[in-house]
Formats: structure tokens, sequence, C-alpha cells
């Protein structure tokens, strides 16, 4: 997919000429945050100018939504859905298919760019490189959203309207969004996309005290500013971080929520009564794995999508993503799982079918130490046998080590063992677990309490449910029951003028009816007529055909008989037999001759009729007598009469 972004050029970098404060504090000093960031000091001209802002303003039609929404499962090996994974890198990306018991990664590209649109451009285009036909829906894991678990008063099977429900979680989740601009730190940025080593960072973090500590100008110098001064980075590759920090921070308090309902196994111990109430459930504490993201920097990164023709359907958190795909490596009950991340550690743990614990633990500069690794674990579940950890490429032998003085438990990394797909050559195949997951839990591969996401677009409020408002209601009752009443007498008027046409239309067709049916009886009498007749013709037309066919047959047969016959009685003619003569009379051939004796006119009787078996012919009747009065100088004559008739089939 090609978009040309040239029309963009002009991008606003909500962090450019601002004033900033001379007398920073030490904390934004060291690490090199920009204060006084605030709505206003961003503007709403700058959202209105903001192609990303305009674009995740965008509706689909109602149909567009409906099959845009839909997750169907694809045949063969195509890909059905595009997962991304933001942070300070930049834009990781790959194309998933949905194979029958998890997510499969086909194929993985990355871009560093800091704009949202051209970085998902350039993703799309590397991973056209390799499948030319790419999904059009995607899910985001990014840093942005933030997971806890909180205690509310709401019972998982009595949960209250969306907006109650966002109220509650808001007062949990403030506190911690405020925290979670820590990844944004300019220092922390600088180090992942490569710009600084942690060394480097440290150094600089050590200076700036050094120099705050002995005041004057140098004490008011910025972390970014210090980098350039010491030439570990370019004045341009500290502008880039402040561009994507701007567009990364949350400013405002205005958040979009999610939240689940752990599984059944949290409800055990309470009563029916309890669970099955219609009341508040004021009186106990239910766990919901929640999460929550700033709504200005959702509607940008659901814009940058939407310029890039990608429906975006749901945000997922960094932290505890991996863990989504942890049900499927391990069959304990009790599962745990440590996630390095750039400026924080994390510890999830729960069971193969939700979340029960999330820890965060902010990382000092520096490697990691044992205490924060203990402070981090803190008291772990008696039935826990093995403790995983998502290293992501940071520190993995030294982490082990601590991990292993740590705690008694085993030890195993989360890889990605066997993972052979096309992907950038400078990222570990651990880089995309967070993605696995959170594709695994979108397809409904993992139960649905192991993450908690935030979709895309918040749901609009019905009509229905806006029209039934408290503040509408009387009045849309008796607008309904007027217009009800005033319809249902025109429906009766018309109903009873519908019906008396109807009945004249009845009338009418009978009349006509029993016409059609009297001349219809009268043509049956004289088909049935008609048929006796061509069935009598019939019977003498097949008949005579029969009695043509026998002449056609018999004829020639009848013609040649004499011939024939001539014929055969010279070959069967035994010596001493003389024929006299041959007649034919009716239906028989009647056959004269002597014979010298009674034994050689037997015998002719005997061969003639066997030769004329293949005419059809038989010997009728035969007769061998001795004639009186013969020359007494000569032997005794004998007289044959034979006479031959068709045979009876």
């Amino acid at each position: 997919m090609s978009l040309d972004l040239s029309e963009y050029d002009d991008l606003i970098n909500p962090f450019e000429n601002l004033e900033s404060d001379p007398q920073e504090n030490d904390f934004h000093a060291a690490s090199g945050m920009k204060k006084n960031i605030s709505p206003a000091n961003i503007g709403d001209s700058c959202q209105d100018d903001d192609p990303e802002l305009i674009a995740a303003e965008r509706k689909d039609g109602k149909l567009k939504s409906l099959i845009g929404g839909m997750r169907l499962p694809g045949a063969g090996k195509g890909y059905h859905l595009l997962a991304f994974q933001s942070g300070s890198f930049g834009l990781r990306g790959a194309i998933i298919r949905n194979a029958r018991h998890s997510a499969v990664l086909g194929a993985a590209a990355e871009s560093r760019n800091v704009d949202f649109t051209r970085a998902i451009a350039e993703v799309v285009e590397q991973l056209k490189k390799l499948h030319k036909s790419l999904p059009k829906q995607a899910i985001l894991v990014t840093p942005s959203v933030i997971s806890s678990i909180i205690e509310l008063p709401v019972s998982p099977l009595r949960p209250r309207s969306d907006d109650e429900m966002r109220e509650l979680i808001r007062w949990e989740l403030e506190g911690t969004l405020t925290q979670q601009n820590k990844h944004w730190l300019i220092g922390s940025m600088l180090v992942e996309r490569g710009y600084l080593t942690p060394y480097q960072r440290d150094e600089i973090v050590e200076e700036l005290q050094v120099r705050q500590s002995q005041g004057g100008q140098d004490g008011l110098l910025r972390f970014g500013d210090l980098a350039v001064q010491l030439n570990y980075i370019s004045k341009e590759q500290l502008e880039e971080c402040f561009v994507l920090q701007g567009k990364l921070i949350a400013v405002d308090d205005d958040l979009a929520y999610g939240w689940q309902a752990e599984e059944p196994q949290v409800l055990q111990g309470l009563s029916d009564e309890a669970l099955l109430s219609a009341a508040d459930d004021g009186d106990s504490a239910h766990k919901w794995l929640v999460s929550g993201m700033s709504k200005s920097v959702r509607s940008r990164w659901v814009g940058a999508f939407n310029l890039n023709g990608i429906k975006l359907q749901a945000f997922y958190p960094s932290v505890g993503s991996s863990f989504s795909i942890l049900s499927q490596r391990c069959v304990d009950q009790q599962q745990a799982l440590i996630e390095i991340h750039q400026e924080q550690l994390a510890f999830i743990g729960g069971t193969p079918s939700s979340v029960s614990e999330i820890r965060v633990e902010e990382r000092q500069h520096g490697a990691i130490r044992q205490d924060e690794v203990q402070r981090l674990l803190g008291v772990l579940p008696a039935d826990l046998n093995k403790l995983f950890v998502n290293f992501q490429g940071k520190e993995k032998d030294e982490l082990l080590f601590i991990l292993s003085n740590s705690t008694s438990l085993e030890i195993e990394a989360l890889t990605f063992d066997g993972l052979d797909i096309p992907k950038p050559d400078h990222f570990e195949n651990e880089a995309l677990l967070g993605i696995a997951g959170a594709a695994d839990h979108f397809f409904n591969h993992t139960a649905k309490a192991r993450l908690s996401w935030l979709p895309a677009r918040d749901v609009e409020s019905s009509f229905w449910k806006k029209l039934l408002t408290p503040k509408f209601f009387k009045i849309t009752s008796a607008v309904g029951v007027l217009f009800l009443m005033s319809g249902f007498i025109g429906w009766m008027h018309w109903n009873m003028w519908h019906q008396q046409q109807r009945l004249d239309d009845l009338n009418a067709r009978f009349e006509k009816d029993s016409k059609l049916k009297q001349q219809f009886t009268g043509i049956i009498a004289s088909q049935a007529q008609l048929k006796a007749q061509i069935k009598e013709a019939k019977r003498e037309n097949d008949l005579n055909s029969e009695l043509l066919l026998s002449l056609e047959n018999d004829f020639p047969r009848e013609k040649n008989l004499i011939k024939i016959l001539l014929k055969s009685l010279i070959l069967v003619t035994p010596e001493g037999v003389a024929v006299q003569s041959i007649a034919q009379s009716d239906s028989l051939i009647l056959v004269a001759a002597q014979s010298r004796s009674d034994t050689e006119g037997q015998k002719f009787v005997t061969a003639l009729n066997k030769v004329m078996q293949p005419l059809d012919y038989q010997v009728f009747s035969s007769d061998v007598s001795a004639i009186s009065g013969s020359n007494e100088n000569y032997s005794l004559l004998y007289q044959v009469n034979i006479s031959l008739r068709h045979k009876v089939m």
C-alpha cells in the first residue's frame, strides 16, 4: 500500500515553541522532561490542523462497520490480522494467522519513524514485500495503556452500566496514568532508540546532579541539552525524541477504560444470595482487571491507522501482554512472569484463566539491583513452582543470577523457540511475545481475564437509549400512544373498505369460475370420446402394421421356396429315389417320389425333413408303400408321398 504523506510535512509538534520555566525542579532536569505541558499549552488549534486527529473522527457506514468488525476465520493460510507494538523504539508490526489453537506469526517489520502515520506506512510497505495481500484490521500493544487489578463493590455477575463502571475505575487509575508518563522520559527514549547507552545515560544524570549541586547557570541545564553538549547525541536526535514524546505523553484527564471480571474462582466463598442479588453488593469487594489510556493518544493512533486504510480494533497494554501467551507454555495452576521494561519491572501472577496480581517497580538508573527485584517479588504464592522471565534482550545473565539469589523457585526464560519468520535482524524473537500474547487474546485462544483491552472507539448509545431517558420518557410515551390509537382507527376504516372490495372481487371471480367450470366439463366429455376413438384407431393401425410386417417377411420366402426346395431335393435325394412331382396346395407342399426300397424311401423322408427345418418347414405326413402291379422283371417299387407345412411357433 502506497501512502503519500507529502501533504502532512507540516505536522505540529505540540512541544515546539513553548516557553519553558527556567526554574525547573531536579526531577525534570535529571530526566529531561519539559514542564508546563497542559491542554492549554497545546491548544485546540493544533488538533484542528492535525490530520491524525481529524481522521480519527471519520466514521464508517453501518454496513462497512459491521463487516469490518467481524472476526471471521480465513481459509487456508491467509492472514487475518495485523498486530503492532509501539514504544520509544518506534513501531513494530507483524501479520497474524488465526490457527486452530493459537495465533501464528507470519512476518515482522519495524519502523523508527516518530510520526505515527508514516511509521505505520513503512511497516505495511515492508510487510507487503513479503505478502501482497494484507489484512485491513489491526490491534496495537502500547505502553500508553495502563493495566491494574482493582477491587470494586460490583459483583461480576451484576455489572453496572458502562458510565458507572468508568466512574469507579477513573478514581483508581488517574494517579497511575501520571506515573505512566515516566515511560516517555527523554533519557529513556534516547536509550531505547539506541542513541544513548545505559551507561552514558547514567553519566549524564550524575553530571547533572553535580552541576545542580554547584548552582549557577549550569544547574539549569536539561538532560537532553547536556547530552548534546557532551556529544553523546545530535540535536536532531534530541528533537526527534521531543516530537515522539509530544505524541505519546498523556496531557489530559479524559481517559478511555476497559475492564474484565476475573473468572469464577474468585467468587468462591460467596453465597448464591450475594452473587445473584440485584442490590449494589456494597458489603463485598470483587477483583477486576482494568485498563485505561488517554483519549487524545487513542484518537491519534486511530487516525493514523485510518490514514493508512487500516481499521484499528483494540488497544492492549505492554505490561502483561506476554503473560497471555504463558498459558500455552505452562500447565501449572499458579503462574508468574517478570517482564523487563526500559523504566520498570513488572510482576504478573495468576492462574491459567485469570490474572490475580500485577506489581510494577520503577527501575533506577543503571543495572537492575537485587533490592529492586526483591521489592517486586514480595510475597509469592505458596504453590508457585516456576517463575518465567521475559528479558526482551536486557541483562539476561545478570538478572538470572539476581533472581536465583532472591528466590528458591525454578527460573525459566519465556522464549519464542522455533520461530523462523522474516524479521529485522536487530531484534530478538522475544520482542514479539507481547504481540503474540495480544493476538491470542484477540482471537480468544486464551481466557478473557488474562488481559484487559480497550476498544479503539467508544460505543455510542443507541437511539432508543437516548430516546427513553427520564427526560423524554413521558413525552415519547404520550406521543406513541396517540400515534398508535390514530393509526389503529385509520387501519380499521381502511381494513373494512379493503375487505368489502375483496368480497366484491371474490363474487365476480366465483361467477366467472362457474362458467369456466361448465365449459371445462363439456371439454372433458369431448376429450373422453376423442380418446376412445384415437385408441381404437391406434389398435387397428397396430394390427395392420403387424400384418404388413408379416407379409413383408413371408413373401420373399414363399416366392423362393420352390427354387430352394428343388435345390434341397437335389442335395438330399439318395440313389434309388426318383422325384416325380412337387405341388403346393394352400399351406402344404406335396412331394411325390418313387424308391426301390422301403428303407431308401424312409431315408428320403428323414433327409427332406432335416433340410427343410432352416426354412421353418417340417414333414407333416409321409407314406411309403409298395406299388401294386410292378413289372416282375424289375425290383419292386415303392411310392413315397410327403406333405410339408410351415412350423407352428
